[in-house]
């Protein structure tokens, strides 16, 4: 059982990189939904009532919405706060507000910072894939895409000793 032997050898890279990305997607979680209810103030009921929704985060949405319509937040995937960072929301959420839940990074609205941004998001969902799909190939770049995941930690603000008193390197 060669993948068994495999995983076991590398469970460590594994746990900390789920561990990594659950400290982002809870951040982004606490973040976004106070940094987009701000922008609508009372004009709007709820944090999600005018976001700009693929087919997909739709859905998403939906779902967790018959789940919790209080705190729908807790119950979205990363794939949904990936969208609303990714380069398709420059113009409608990035400008406006979503920039400020990045407090570590000087002049967050310029767009080389945002596609840094928007890219190591996209690391991010694709360590949490690799993860959670158990896919061994993925060992290679794990140190990599942990450190792009650090990367948006920091500069969100949260606090570094959480994740490199635990770092595998």
């Amino acid at each position: 059982m060669p993948f068994v032997d495999e995983y076991v050898e590398m469970h460590q890279q594994f746990e900390f990189s789920y561990f990594l990305i659950g400290l982002l997607e809870i951040s982004l979680r606490n973040k976004i939904p106070i940094t987009l209810s701000e922008k609508c103030g009372s004009s709007q009921p709820y944090w999600y009532s005018q976001l700009p929704l693929n087919e997909r985060g739709q859905i998403s949405l939906m779902r967790a919405l018959q789940i919790n319509r209080k705190c729908p937040e807790n119950y979205l995937p990363l794939s949904f706060w990936r969208f609303l960072l990714s380069n398709k929301n420059y113009g409608s959420l990035w400008l406006p507000s979503l920039h400020r839940i990045f407090p570590e990074i000087p002049s967050p609205k310029r767009m080389n910072i945002f596609k840094t941004i928007d890219k190591n998001m996209d690391t991010a969902l694709r360590l949490r894939n690799s993860v959670a799909h158990f896919n061994c190939d993925a060992l290679s770049t794990m140190p990599y895409s942990q450190m792009r995941v650090k990367w948006l930690l920091t500069n969100l603000g949260v606090d570094k000793q959480l994740f490199y008193q635990r770092d595998l390197r």
